[in-house]
């Protein structure tokens, strides 16, 4: 069956569908007709000779081939796309869609100043944004929901390339002391009578304090569990525990006088942000814009101390090899 243009529309209606789990959704996001976009998807299963969804009270449900095509399709319709965009680069512009996901500390810092350079260098390039943990963020990308991200310690997926972006010093944060007073460094040995306010397990951030108080040996005092950075932040500034961040992620509370940070030493402990792409888009003009933004908003807040922590380039990590979290071994 060949690839013919009305069979490319009918894989991107069908990845509508599939994604939205309602034909009504997809229609009105599509922009045609109920009755129309379902006979293209008959169309679809009619040509293939096989059922893709089963339609029910509640929405549609993808078949297990249904499950394929949609892993296909989204793969399909993405290289098709980055076709066009790289043969319209020759003419010496960027364009296309790339879409970004960004942990609210990080996204909050990041996002104005990448916004703001790609609006004045490529007007053509469109960046969409998706905020989460680093969990729901690489769980998206690993299923092409999405072409970039920034994350803490990825695992390694074979569909997925993964580059340091920024290793960052771990602060202990706890009520203000007064506006812009700078504190001492913290002993990280000393952690273990502090009450906590961490997130849930599987966050990052949960999983590295649990490394770290079990590498030192210490007791871990878990106050409350809170998925939410604003709301950890605002217990603390509420005198309720403390919490581990970087210091990026408590920036302006600390100018506000409403936090204080203490860098922990003895040991220094580090969190290491990473760059997440799809490992087929690795040569796409607009992905590659997009990163070398990012690398340089995060060397312009780094030089203004707004983030603190070591920048790299993927160029630098065979020179340059990322400190090791506390109780690893470097490689």
């Amino acid at each position: 069956m060949e690839l013919t243009r009305i069979q490319l529309r009918e894989l991107r209606y069908f990845v509508h569908v599939a994604e939205l789990k309602s034909f009504t959704r997809a229609s009105v996001h599509l922009r045609i007709a109920q009755p129309a976009l379902s006979r293209q998807i008959k169309k679809l299963e009619d040509d293939l000779g096989i059922q893709l969804l089963v339609r029910s009270a509640q929405g549609v449900e993808l078949t297990d081939a249904g499950i394929l095509l949609l892993e296909r399709s989204r793969r399909i319709l993405r290289q098709v796309a980055q076709t066009l965009e790289d043969v319209r680069a020759q003419a010496g512009s960027v364009s296309g869609t790339i879409t970004l996901g960004v942990p609210p500390a990080a996204g909050e810092l990041l996002v104005p100043g990448v916004m703001s350079a790609l609006a004045q260098a490529h007007p053509q390039l469109r960046l969409n944004i998706v905020e989460g943990f680093s969990g729901f963020l690489y769980e998206r990308l690993v299923k092409q929901e999405m072409n970039l991200a920034l994350v803490h310690n990825p695992a390694q997926h074979r569909d997925v390339d993964t580059y340091p972006l920024l290793v960052e010093p771990m602060y202990l944060i706890g009520p203000a002391v007064g506006r812009g007073e700078t504190l001492t460094a913290h002993e990280a040995t000393e952690l273990s009578d502090l009450p906590l306010i961490l997130p849930a397990r599987p966050h990052s951030l949960r999983m590295l304090a649990e490394k770290i108080y079990g590498d030192l040996g210490l007791s871990f005092n878990l106050r409350y569990e809170i998925d939410g950075l604003n709301l950890i932040r605002a217990l603390v500034a509420d005198g309720q525990g403390y919490t581990l961040l970087t210091y990026g992620s408590v920036y302006h509370q600390i100018a506000d006088g409403r936090l204080s940070a203490r860098r922990l030493e003895n040991p220094e402990l580090t969190w290491r942000l990473m760059l997440a792409s799809l490992a087929d888009q690795r040569k796409s003009q607009a992905l590659r814009t997009v990163i070398d933004i990012i690398h340089a908003q995060v060397h312009k807040l780094v030089d203004n101390d707004l983030w603190r922590g070591h920048p790299q380039y993927p160029q630098e990590v065979e020179e340059m090899p990322i400190p090791p979290l506390a109780g690893e071994t470097q490689k």
